[in-house]
């Protein structure tokens, strides 16, 4: 008993110990939640380690000073209707990106009626449901990046009729219904990049101002082209890093704008993408690809085509003929290829094209007297890295001395390849007629022509079968004609043969 009694002071101690450390944690937790406003003049309130439940209890005062309000470390697993719903508040930009949200539940920023800039980045939001955004019809701007959306359900989205951007990207969408973007008629930016989309259906049918879109870096196998045939006013679209091949195609609306088409990153490998009404664009980027042939009519149409990318295919051959359509093409870049030849051909000058790029390809002489010819605006020339003879250099710092114009021959990174070290004079190709690079595939005309021919051939041959057969029928039908010309000449013989005895058989 005595022994049960000396061990009750301590562990009274012991209590008293962990009773007073759970008072201090929760001291220093309470010190930790807070919210503060910035320094002054930033209309800035930053809330720390916060929960959800705490914007409701917390004895700061939001007002018309706060018009920014920073979330740092909280930890908002699930956004119920009404968090936010603060007296008096005037906020319009909330920042609660990292903040560990999982799920938005209806109505859940509803009270932020001046809200317009909404940043859910870097969460573990899993879906955004219909109703989310009731309340907050001003919102302009929704970054909602880096989560972990995998569908798009429709209607999600419909009640902010003033967004103009919103950002998708780094999240695991796959499937976007058909009306997800239903009510975004003032949509101008919008980014799904970096996600898992396969086909882009008729999603985007209503969004009739939207100028950029991005669909980078997806799984998108197939593009029919009318995709984006009301997107009247889509200025830049990026189809980069996916998985398109040589049966991509895109129309659109005749009264299009579209400037900027980025293709790069895919599986093409013939130039000859069908298209609609894109005489508007000015930058075409197909680069990184496996376009090995260039088909006569592919470019057919770019008339405003300023900007072409072509770096990084398996392109053996460019000619100039081929580019002549370009009348404002200024930047070709064709580095990085399998080019053994430039061809000089064609009629027409390329007037405007001031930058080629033909460096690190496998050209072993370049008639650069005849390109720059074809090319009079041509100011900015880029051959390094390619199997050219020391000697052209020579000659082209005595050619250009006295010209404004920059060319690169040699890559001054250590282990480029410099040049051939053969003295070999300056060969002038002569100037071939306007060719270009066919396809070997038989098409519908190839055979219909192919059987024309044919025929063409069989009934030539029978004519003269037939001719032949009449002709000998000829002979056949006078043969007593035939027999008198023989005795004639053998007559004439006799005559001309005195002294010659004709021995004739009985």
């Amino acid at each position: 008993m005595a022994f049960k009694c000396f061990w009750v002071p301590i562990w009274l101690l012991i209590i008293s110990h962990h009773s007073r450390a759970d008072n201090l944690s929760l001291l220093a937790s309470a010190d930790l939640t807070k919210c503060t406003y910035g320094e002054r003049g930033s209309l800035t309130a930053t809330c720390y380690n916060a929960t959800p439940s705490y914007f409701k209890t917390t004895l700061y005062k939001f007002d018309h000073l706060d018009e920014t309000l920073k979330c740092v470390n909280c930890v908002l697993t699930i956004i119920d209707s009404n968090t936010f719903d603060l007296s008096g508040n005037q906020i319009n930009y909330l920042d609660l990106k990292g903040s560990q949200i999982e799920i938005l539940r209806p109505k859940a920023f509803m009270g932020l009626i001046f809200l317009t800039e909404l940043n859910l980045s870097g969460n573990k939001i899993k879906a955004v449901y219909p109703g989310t955004f009731i309340g907050t019809k001003k919102i302009r701007t929704i970054d909602l990046s880096y989560n972990e959306i995998t569908t798009l359900v429709g209607s999600e989205f419909k009640e902010l009729e003033s967004l103009s951007e919103l950002s998708l990207n780094r999240n695991q969408i796959k499937v976007i219904d058909e009306q997800a973007f239903s009510g975004l008629q003032n949509l101008n930016y919008m980014d799904l990049s970096y996600n898992l989309i396969e086909f882009v259906n008729i999603s985007l049918y209503n969004l009739t101002n939207l100028n950029i879109l991005s669909l980078k870096h997806n799984k998108i196998q197939k593009v029919t082209g009318f995709e984006f045939h009301n997107v009247s006013k889509l200025e830049q679209l990026d189809l980069s890093e996916n998985l398109l091949d040589d049966n991509f195609s895109i129309h659109l609306n005749p009264e299009n704008v579209l400037r900027q088409l980025d293709l790069s990153y895919n599986q093409i490998r013939t130039l000859w993408f069908s298209h609609g009404y894109l005489n508007r664009l000015e930058l075409l980027d197909l680069s990184h690809n496996n376009i090995s042939q260039i088909r006569k009519s592919s470019l057919e149409g770019l008339h405003s085509l300023r900007f072409l990318h072509l770096q990084n295919n398996k392109l053996k051959i460019l000619t100039t003929g081929q580019l002549s359509g370009f009348s404002q093409l200024q930047f070709l870049n064709c580095s990085y290829n399998l080019i053994e030849q430039v061809a000089i051909t064609g009629v027409f000058s390329v007037q405007n094209l001031n930058t080629l790029d033909l460096s690190h390809n496998f050209l072993s002489n370049l008639d650069y007297t005849a390109l720059t010819a074809r090319l009079p605006s041509l100011s900015y020339l880029k051959l390094e890295d390619n199997v050219l003879p020391c000697s052209l250099e020579e000659e082209m710092n005595r050619d250009f001395a006295e010209d404004n114009f920059k060319y690169v021959l040699v890559d001054n990174v250590v282990g480029s390849f410099k040049c051939v070290n053969i003295s070999v004079a300056k060969s002038h190709h002569r100037f071939l007629t306007d060719s270009y690079i066919q396809d070997d595939s038989l098409t519908a005309s190839d055979i219909v022509m192919f059987v024309i021919m044919s025929l063409v051939l069989a009934a030539i041959g029978v004519l003269f079968y037939v001719q032949f057969l009449f002709y000998k029928g000829m002979q056949i039908s006078f043969p007593a004609r035939v027999e008198s010309t023989m005795n004639l000449i053998e007559a004439d013989n006799e005559q001309r043969d005195d002294g010659f005895e004709r021995i004739i058989e009985p």
